[in-house]
């Protein structure tokens, strides 16, 4: 019998824990006795618990009963538990035990004293930026252990980040955030997290990596700096959209006082494309330790200056002073001068003029020889080796053709008689093009539904400019899929499109009343005997509204000639 059947056989002698949880103070689950309620969620409750024997702390989550009973629920928290099992670090909570007693699920884990991120910014809007550089180095080091692990958070966010009184910054629920948490989004298209936090591509349903929570970090980092989110909406398919889409404001925009460099990085935790993200938590945590050691020595020059310029003499009785950019710079310069008057035999041997003098002038020589003119093979001789090429099987062979002969041959015979075939063979590379374009959107992303290819298409016309053609399409694609467990994302994305849209595209009254007034124009070019004029106006307004019902019906009922 595995882990999750034993736990339901338990579950059903002990009968349902609905109920239990109420009176939970003083009780003991294992070898934890409960001290108090620390909080709540749709997952349960958490305590402050003590071992009887020692008195050790621990923070216990006493699981809500529906989750506690499924069967899949419990084989899903196993796994995590073996996961969590892998984790022991310093910025990491630490997790210590699950168990069952009677009916009630619970696991324990390191108690951390403080407030999280979130009870921070409540606390004072946004936070200073060397706290916020601080914790970001402490979290650095955490994720990448978790990362080498195999191990992806995809649910980093303030309430999730803790820091005790003395400074110590720990991430909490690893793994289990993504089976837990009753605010995540599970229903659409596979996407785990939570909104306000998410990757643009967890946004998109693909699978979350390393740099997923390096985006989430980011997100942590502009929020705490700048006491508000990157992007905000009317609902969690709005703020998808954005993460996916949208462009937030800079934040030293918003905090002009914010050095450049923590901008700077902050900024390129949140950008769209994960591969221009920092590689890892390693090179994230290098860069922001540099950050943070170039502002606090431009702190230190700065308060330097302000203290009037002492110096040794002024200070005789000082034992160590901190030295100055001027006599840093000079220090600086005298070793090295005095490193190249010693240097090594070849180094004194190649500093010789007899040496020097040759070596210039073949170093001249060489670029000469690299800028003279070379001799352009004939047209028929360019035209001849690039059509072999184009006419080849492999398309690494065309590209070829065209940068070492056809290019050539018109930039250096524009006159010649080869237009019509080059023509040819640009359209034979501008369609190979295309299909390796569209090819490498579809690599990694499976079979795509027909709500995702309808909905990608209205973000075509977007990217293009024609509004009305995107809201067109989108209407679609929620009056036709709305209900369809399967398409719910790509409906949810749509709505959230169209409500951005309502702005740019025309009320369908005032598209109705530009309509009314050229039909109106048409009767009255009949009644002046224009009728093949009025005829023209009709036809023009069935083809450009052939796909809008209303606009037909309005046709329909124009005056006949």
């Amino acid at each position: 019998m595995g882990y999750a059947e034993t736990v339901l056989a338990q579950l059903s002698r002990a009968g349902s824990p609905r109920g239990k949880i109420t009176a939970m103070i003083g009780a003991r689950l294992g070898k934890w006795i409960l001290d108090k309620e620390l909080g709540r969620g749709g997952m349960g409750r958490v305590y402050m618990a003590h071992e009887e024997s020692n008195g050790n702390l621990a923070a216990l989550k006493v699981l809500a009963a529906e989750l506690a009973q499924e069967t899949g629920f419990l084989k899903r928290f196993q796994r995590e538990i073996e996961v969590l099992s892998q984790l022991s670090h310093p910025n990491i909570v630490q997790f210590y035990e699950s168990g069952v007693q009677e009916g009630l699920f619970y696991y324990a884990m390191e108690y951390v004293a403080g407030d999280n991120y979130e009870q921070l910014l409540l606390q004072h809007g946004r936070l200073p930026w060397k706290e916020v550089l601080d914790a970001a180095l402490q979290i650095c080091p955490a994720l990448k252990h978790a990362h080498d692990r195999g191990i992806v958070h995809r649910d980093i966010k303030p309430p999730n980040i803790l820091r005790n009184p003395t400074g110590i910054v720990k991430i909490t629920d690893f793994g289990i955030a993504k089976v837990f948490s009753s605010r995540h989004l599970t229903n659409t298209g596979g996407v785990v997290g939570t909104a306000e936090y998410l990757s643009p591509e967890q946004a998109q349903g693909k699978q979350a990596t390393k740099r997923s929570d390096l985006y989430s970090l980011g997100v942590v980092l502009y929020q705490l700096l700048t006491g508000r989110l990157p992007f905000e909406g009317r609902s969690s398919a709005d703020i998808l959209h954005k993460h996916a889409y949208g462009q937030f404001d800079r934040p030293i925009k918003l905090v002009p006082e914010m050095p450049y460099d923590v901008d700077e990085v902050v900024c390129q935790l949140l950008e769209k494309d994960p591969n221009r993200r920092p590689g890892d938590a390693m090179v994230l945590q290098r860069r922001l330790d540099s950050i943070m050691r170039k502002l606090e020595r431009k702190s230190q020059h700065t308060m330097a200056g302000d203290s009037g310029g002492l110096t040794v003499a002024d200070n005789p009785d000082e034992d160590e002073m901190i030295e100055g950019p001027a006599t840093l710079m000079s220090r600086l310069m005298r070793e090295e001068l005095e490193r190249q008057n010693r240097g090594s035999t070849l180094g004194n041997w190649l500093n010789r003029p007899v040496v020097l003098l040759p070596l210039f002038l073949l170093c001249v020589a060489l670029i000469v020889w690299a800028f003279l003119p070379r001799r352009v093979p004939p047209a028929e001789t360019l035209f001849a080796e690039g059509s072999r090429l184009m006419f080849s099987a492999q398309p690494s062979d065309w590209d070829r053709a065209w940068t070492e002969y056809l290019e050539p041959l018109n930039r250096n015979y524009p006159g010649h008689p080869y237009g019509k075939e080059l023509k040819a063979f640009q359209q034979k590379l501008d369609d190979h093009a295309a299909l390796r374009k569209a090819l490498a959107g579809l690599k990694g992303n499976g079979a795509m539904s027909e709500a995702q290819r309808l909905y990608l298409r209205g973000l075509r016309h977007c990217q293009d400019g024609d509004a009305a053609a995107a809201a067109n399409v989108w209407h679609r694609v929620v009056n036709a899929y709305r209900g369809i467990d399967s398409e719910a994302r790509w409906v949810d994305l749509a709505e959230a499109g169209l409500s951005e849209l309502r702005a740019k595209v025309p009320a369908p009254e005032d598209r109705r009343a530009a309509v009314r007034k050229a039909i109106d124009r048409a009767n009255r070019l009949r009644a002046q005997g224009k009728a093949e004029e009025a005829e023209e106006v009709l036809q023009a307004l069935a083809e450009l509204y052939r796909d809008d019902p209303g606009v037909q019906q309005m046709l329909k009922g124009a005056a006949k000639p």
